[in-house]
């Protein structure tokens, strides 16, 4: 089918020649539509046939208002209000009509139409089809929204089943306890063993329903941010550990000062399960060392770390750390429930961060972890002395020689003298 020429609108084209410019615009997919200052429209690619239904002859003279809904006819008018005022519209979202009457979302951008002389004759609009774009959104928010009630069902049924466990383990814990302590003589043969693992089982078993209810908390709190910093919570942790276990010789070494924003409580939990469990893994060393800062990270301007020198881990079972009630170590070797970093990793991820782990079995181990790249404000350390003065800098060249002035006005003749007198006369 031949295509329409623009009818004495020529876009600015930088130097592209008329026929190069012409394929482009008949080759694109995109529905290109040039349009007059009076929204007539004044040219029709076949991308535009396509997108909307109608033929060149069918398009050419009509109004642009023919492709809007009854309810979206006045976003013409408005758009080329902005351009004659000088602006450009870049990708606005919005919903147009088609020959049969149905619509279709597109992305349109829009610009004016000047002639050589640089004036402003009409404006070029560039529709494309965002369908596709528009139900893949709509059904990545369908999911989002699945997964966010599935979560909050999940943490409902955390919150409940752990609320409605404690009562009866205490009262288990309870009357084991009167069993061993008001019984223990009709107790024949190992049942006072037994009843004392019962008691020590149902204390194990509270612990971890308590364990489910903190973190079926953490997914409910409501977050606070304030500024915080970081390594006074340290210094206050470290205090407290080393109040509890005053014998144990450990070496701190840590950054001041780290501030971010961040909910005072929430990021609190998380140093004090990464610091306590440097402290933990470390107990078996004569000589033990634990860190913590701040590096350089790919995807964020600042990631935060706790390092020791303890226990470690394998590296290939890194992927468990953060999972609930997996654990590297045996309990009796170190004690724990399990639930800990996966707490952390909770926190951290409700600040918009990550966290990941480093280690070796017995090197020690380091805990990375990152928060919202918009809350994050790392201080800047202290100004250093001022360096000496420099040498003085050379002289400047003399200034030019003034200008010779005016010659002075010649002064008036004075008068004449009298006549001098004669001289003596030759002698013959």
């Amino acid at each position: 089918m031949t295509q329409a020429t623009i009818q004495g609108i020529s876009p600015a084209s930088g130097g592209i020649p008329t026929q190069l410019l012409a394929a482009l615009v008949n080759s694109s997919d995109d529905a290109i539509v040039a349009e007059s200052l009076d929204g007539v429209i004044a040219s029709w690619n076949p991308g535009a046939m396509h997108l909307y239904g109608y033929t060149s002859r069918q398009a050419i003279g009509q109004p642009m208002t023919m492709l809007c809904p009854a309810e979206r006819r006045g976003e013409v008018a408005d758009i080329m209000t902005k351009i004659k005022n000088g602006e450009r519209i870049s990708h606005y979202e919005t919903i147009r009509q088609r020959k049969d009457g149905t619509t279709v979302p597109v992305s349109v951008s829009v610009s004016c139409i000047n002639d050589e002389h640089g004036k402003m004759i009409g404006a070029a609009s560039i529709a494309r089809d965002i369908t596709e774009q528009k139900q893949a959104r709509e059904a990545l928010a369908r999911r989002n929204d699945d997964i966010e009630r599935s979560n909050q069902k999940l943490t409902d049924f955390t919150y409940l089943v752990s609320h409605d466990l404690r009562s009866p383990l205490r009262a288990l814990s309870y009357y084991s306890t009167l069993l061993t302590e008001e019984y223990a003589d009709d107790l024949r043969g190992n049942g006072c063993g037994y009843a004392e693992r019962i008691a020590t089982v149902s204390e194990q078993m509270s612990v971890f329903v308590e364990n489910l209810l903190r973190l079926s908390q953490l997914a409910r709190a409501n977050m606070y941010l304030q500024t915080v910093d970081l390594s006074a919570e340290v210094d206050d942790i470290v205090d407290d550990l080393q109040r509890e276990e005053p014998g144990r010789d450990v070496q701190f070494i840590i950054q001041r000062p780290v501030q971010v924003q961040a909910d005072p409580a929430l990021i609190r939990t998380v140093l004090q399960n990464l610091v306590g469990n440097a402290w933990k893994f470390t107990s078996h060393r004569d000589t033990a060392l634990i860190e913590f800062g701040t590096t350089w990270t790919a995807d964020a301007p600042v990631c935060y770390y706790v390092r020791d020198n303890g226990a470690g881990f394998d590296p290939l079972y890194s992927s468990k750390l953060f999972q609930p009630f997996q654990r590297l170590h045996s309990t009796s070797e170190f004690p724990g429930t399990g639930i800990g970093l996966t707490s952390v990793k909770q926190i951290v991820e409700r600040h918009g961060g990550h966290i990941w782990a480093e280690g070796k079995v017995d090197e020690g181990a380091t805990m990375y972890f990152t928060l919202n790249v918009e809350a994050t404000n790392r201080a800047a350390g202290p100004a250093g002395p001022a360096g000496p003065a420099g040498p003085a800098g050379p002289a400047g060249a003399a200034g030019a020689v003034g200008a010779v002035g005016q010659v002075g006005a010649a002064g008036a003749v004075g008068p004449t003298g009298p006549a001098g007198q004669p001289g003596p006369a030759e002698s013959a």
